[in-house]
């Protein structure tokens, strides 16, 4: 495989990636946010008054609203990142053993043992940093659960 081939292969790989960051990441306080906003609209169907959710769950205060916003982008960034990582790592993977089985038919008509080498060589080379990538994108979303990002 040629250097130009393989960037295409890459790209091909990653560029899909890049549209699997859902609007629907948010962070710890937009979370915290939506449930105070749902507890609310449950309130006021069986007539609890304002004041007593309001102790039960206060308000976010006007600190906190502002770090809403970074914290969204944030954790969007981060499961970028985790998406990126982990769906290259796994077309990786799926690369190499496609090389794997399709190239060994050519493998077997090698007449020196150094191309039939190369070829096993650059296969599990191929397989190893998909592996790699996806353990990459596992430690980034352990990362992403850890400070409280979540996905709905």
């Amino acid at each position: 495989m040629t250097f130009r081939a393989a960037t295409a292969v890459l790209l091909l790989a990653v560029a899909p990636t890049v549209g699997c960051t859902p609007c629907s990441v948010f962070g710890p306080l937009q979370h915290q946010r939506d449930e105070r906003e749902q507890i609310l609209a449950r309130a006021r169907a069986s007539s609890v008054p304002v004041d007593v959710v309001n102790v039960l769950a206060p308000p976010l205060t006007p600190a906190e609203l502002q770090e809403v916003d970074r914290q969204n982008r944030s954790c969007r960034a981060t499961y970028l990142w985790k998406n990126a990582l982990s769906w290259t790592g796994a077309v990786l993977v799926v690369v190499a053993s496609g090389v794997v089985v399709v190239g060994g038919a050519y493998a077997s008509e090698f007449n020196h043992l150094s191309g039939a080498i190369a070829f096993g060589v650059s296969a599990g080379s191929l397989a190893t940093l998909g592996s790699l990538l996806g353990l990459g994108g596992d430690l980034v979303h352990q990362s992403f659960t850890e400070r409280g990002c979540v996905l709905k």
